[in-house]
């Protein structure tokens, strides 16, 4: 009898409070680094799962996180799922909540501290996506691999074919165009509010 291969997965479920992301970040570090994935890729796929997770823990009013988890904050709190998988040299990260919305990038200034999340895991993924899972809510999805942190030319009308199986469906691109690359400060700002979280 041969044995079926198997792909090293790995499936959280986090309270989505402002402690998520952090506690998401510490998982995933040890759960590639028991799969080996090299060092410089887990950067990467960490800021590509913070942008997720921080934007599956925002609530749908898009209301400012509370600073203390008070039992009538407790009593609103769900879940989100965090599922990771190792294809190869490729890891797919995967974010489920409960709000049905797709995302959508947000179009900021110069100055904003927020706000370029979807910016960061388009440039920072080969590909992403999101779909709706048949339990309701979306789950957004990017892979990364070794090689795709550098930005990659964008057309507004790549698109791949949707698929009907509820397998992930890549989202409308990003379009350089629209975003501020040319301010040197630009990075800097994002991996100082990065580190904030």
């Amino acid at each position: 009898m041969q044995k079926v291969p198997t792909v090293p997965h790995s499936h959280l479920k986090l309270a989505d409070t402002p402690n998520a992301a952090g506690w998401a970040r510490l998982h995933t570090r040890d759960v590639l680094g028991r799969w080996q994935v090299p060092s410089d890729l887990i950067d990467s796929i960490l800021l590509v799962l913070s942008e997720l997770v921080t934007n599956a823990i925002q609530h749908p009013n898009d209301a400012k996180q509370p600073e203390r988890l008070t039992s009538a904050v407790l009593s609103k709190v769900q879940l989100i799922g965090l599922d990771l998988q190792l294809r190869g040299p490729t890891v797919l990260v995967q974010v489920t909540d409960n709000d049905t919305r797709p995302p959508a990038p947000k179009t900021v200034g110069t100055d904003a501290e927020r706000g370029r999340g979807l910016f960061l895991v388009e440039h920072m993924s080969s590909r992403w996506g999101y779909y709706h899972p048949p339990n309701g809510g979306k789950t957004v999805w990017a892979e990364v691999r070794p090689g795709t942190t550098a930005p990659r030319p964008r057309t507004a009308t790549a698109r791949e074919p949707s698929n009907r199986a509820g397998r992930p469906r890549p989202c409308e691109p990003i379009t350089d165009e629209h975003l501020p690359v040319d301010d040197p400060h630009l990075m800097g700002r994002v991996l100082v509010a990065l580190r904030q979280i």
